[in-house]
């Protein structure tokens, strides 16, 4: 479908954020989901990109906070509102919680703040305490795109480096749920740290995809299972998965 760009703002000098009007992506949109864009009207960048949703209104507009990693994102930054842009989405499985989950903790390294906007939105729509503890605090300015930042609990560690001890600090006031994007380090040692706390954790994984609907192939993670480890699509059985599920170090 085809979505009209409203907005299009620089949040760090590598960062920018889009928001796009479009009902149907707005109101069927979950947390952790993705949507893919078509770039350019030719085949140069071929492929689409994958971006998390970074926020949606419920009606009328969602948004996406990207970072400009390489020639498809840099391409992004000339873009203009009004412009209509190719849009496959909502796409693969999102967050979820409990009717009875109450403190909630989220962590988030880098752009893996993305998918953390739009689940903060929904958790303190419910009522739910939420802490953010974000990594590393270099990138902090990426925490001004947040437009109910003042409603979170919001702490910074130095580095992954330093990512346990101050997880392992908040997990010790108490969290019925953890959830999780950023690097695969960091979302190693959050999966560690939640389980140590008994703490339930999900964690929202990155790969390379390429069609967005599990044909390729191509974004495929390591899981664990009863009989051994198998392998699941990230872009349709995830992107979020939970924590003790993940085989982070199993061989292909």
């Amino acid at each position: 479908m085809f979505v009209r760009l409203t907005e299009l703002r620089p949040v760090t000098a590598r960062d920018t954020l889009y928001r796009f009007t479009c009902p149907a992506i707005a109101r069927a949109a979950l947390p952790g989901q993705f949507v893919e864009l078509k770039l350019t009207g030719g085949c140069d960048p071929f492929l689409r990109r994958p971006i998390s949703l970074f926020d949606a209104d419920g009606t009328e507009t969602f948004s996406l906070l990207v970072r400009t990693v390489g020639r498809g994102t840099e391409y992004m930054t000339g873009w203009t509102p009004g412009m209509e842009i190719d849009v496959l989405g909502p796409l693969g499985s999102g967050f979820s919680w409990e009717t009875d989950t109450r403190d909630c903790l989220l962590v988030a390294g880098g752009i893996g703040l993305a998918p953390m906007g739009f689940l903060a939105r929904r958790l303190l729509d419910e009522g739910k305490r939420v802490r953010l503890l974000f990594s590393p605090r270099r990138d902090a300015a990426l925490l001004e795109a947040l437009p109910f930042r003042e409603r979170l609990d919001v702490s910074c560690c130095e580095n992954r480096s330093a990512l346990p001890a101050a997880l392992d600090a908040l997990l010790a006031q108490g969290a019925d749920a953890v959830f999780s994007c950023g690097p695969e380090g960091l979302l190693e040692s959050v999966a560690e740290r939640a389980a140590a706390h008994g703490v339930p954790c999900q964690l929202s994984m990155e790969r390379r995809m390429a069609c967005g609907i599990g044909i390729c192939l191509g974004c495929a993670i390591a899981i664990h299972t009863p009989g051994g480890v198998t392998y699941k699509k990230v872009c349709k059985d995830g992107p979020v998965f939970r924590g003790e599920e993940v085989a982070f170090h199993a061989q292909p």
